[in-house]
């Protein structure tokens, strides 16, 4: 279905010219160092607007685990989220917009929803990455068993050491 939807966006709703233009884009702003994390964003936008059905929108902590990302990388893309804000506000108001006069009809309600999808990348863009449906939910799944095994450790560690009052109970004996 994925496949289908990707064939129709792309012959009929110029998926290729708006992955064409954030392209452009990625290489204007990867011309400065400042401006890399921008030109990652706007690389990983055209790859949602190639062939957006059948690809996840997530954040890199999601996709790597919150362990496996610096403090340094999310202080900086924390900030240049609040850089991009303005524009991104613009361009996701429009992306809105166009995802509801797709959910209009019936048949446009699968664009309409990639629209609403596109709109949520870009109102935000740095530091997410575009990945297939199976990457992110393996991801997600990763996170959770670690998470909850982390939950596990914790609730067990206090019952495999002896508190004071006890050890010092049984050496009297």
């Amino acid at each position: 279905m994925a496949t289908v939807g990707n064939v129709l966006w792309f012959l009929l709703l110029q998926g290729p010219l708006w992955a064409l233009v954030s392209l452009i884009f990625a290489g204007i702003f990867a011309i400065t160092i400042i401006g890399l994390p921008i030109a990652r964003a706007c690389l990983e936008f055209a790859k949602l607007a190639f062939a957006p059905f059948g690809k996840a929108v997530v954040r890199d902590t999601e996709l790597l685990g919150d362990k496996n990302v610096s403090g340094a990388s999310k202080v900086i893309s924390t900030i240049l989220n609040i850089i991009w804000f303005p524009f991104g506000l613009v361009t996701a108001i429009s992306y809105f917009l166009l995802g509801v006069s797709f959910c209009v009809t019936l048949i446009g309600i699968p664009f309409g929803i990639v629209y609403f999808r596109m709109g949520k990348f870009i109102f935000l863009p740095i530091g997410k990455r575009v990945v297939s449906k199976k990457q992110a939910f393996a991801a997600a799944a990763a996170n959770e068993m670690e998470k909850r095994m982390a939950d596990n450790a914790s609730k067990q560690a206090p019952e495999t050491q002896p508190d004071a009052a006890t050890s010092s109970v049984t050496n009297s004996n």
